[in-house]
């Protein structure tokens, strides 16, 4: 299979992969087959590629639908970065500050990140890969078939076609018995070291039994795939893994997560 590149091509792979381009430039190597007496011309794009000063981007998980980077920007740099699929950028600041809004980049978009502040900026990145699965119909059916909240965060920060982005922290307000039941597959990313979850199911009557404790490191990330809406065969909701509620383990240690569910 033969792929054929322009200097375009190489500025949009190189801005995707987070590089920047020191130098592309095209060669042109001639070939002599001396028996045939064939001259051929072959051109070569030739290019020279570094990683920004002060910028990093990490993957933290791909699956075929969804891929997340922490990236990170040094004081008083400049980085583009160009997204060949749609994607969400969301600024992390302190946990002492309020929650930034993310925002959305369609294909094909080049995002430029600055930072003009004295401190790392840290940005976490999700690309969504594919279409949706579900069209406005079977969306606002998921939403509304079960009796629980379907809201897996307490803040709705964007919603479009593709994703529903939420903020959950711990100061915005835990609650054992504030359950939900997630009906899109999600993914969520931990910011911050130190900090665990209880995780309750519904008991028959009222009140919520503890199922586990789980400790989270920075940059933990979680992938459900939810099937049928969060329902089993039966038609229960599937507890704990899409129906459960949580509070904080550790309540000396702010639990926060940047959460995406995928339509």
């Amino acid at each position: 299979h033969r792929r054929y590149y322009a200097l375009a091509d190489v500025d949009r792979l190189a801005a995707a992969a987070g590089l920047e381009v020191v130098e592309s430039r095209y060669l042109c190597v001639r070939l002599t087959n001396q028996r045939r007496g064939v001259h051929m011309d072959r051109v070569y794009v030739h290019a020279v590629l570094r990683r920004p000063v002060g910028h990093s981007r990490r993957l933290l998980h791909a699956n075929s639908r969804l891929r997340i980077f922490d990236e990170r920007l040094g004081p008083d740099c400049t980085a583009s970065v160009h997204h060949a699929v749609p994607a969400v950028r969301w600024q992390v600041l302190d946990a002492s500050q309020p929650t930034p809004s993310p925002f959305f980049h369609a294909a094909g978009f080049t995002a430029t990140v600055r930072n003009v502040s004295p401190h790392e900026r840290r940005d976490i990145c999700f690309e969504v890969l594919g279409e949706p699965l579900h069209g406005e119909e079977e969306v606002a059916r998921r939403l509304a078939a079960p009796r629980w909240p379907t809201a897996p965060g307490q803040r709705l920060m964007l919603e479009n076609a593709l994703v529903r982005m939420w903020d959950f922290r711990a100061s915005l307000g835990m609650d054992r018995l504030a359950f939900h039941q997630h009906v899109f597959d999600n993914a969520w990313v931990v910011l911050g070291d130190g900090a665990a979850l209880n995780v309750y199911t519904p008991v028959a009557g009222g009140g919520a039994k503890l199922e586990k404790t789980v400790h989270f490191h920075d940059g933990f990330v979680s992938w459900t795939v939810v099937r049928n809406g969060g329902f089993d065969a039966d038609g229960e909701p599937l507890a704990p893994t899409c129906l459960h509620s949580v509070d904080s383990a550790v309540p000396s240690v702010e639990f926060r997560e940047y959460l995406i569910e995928l339509k």
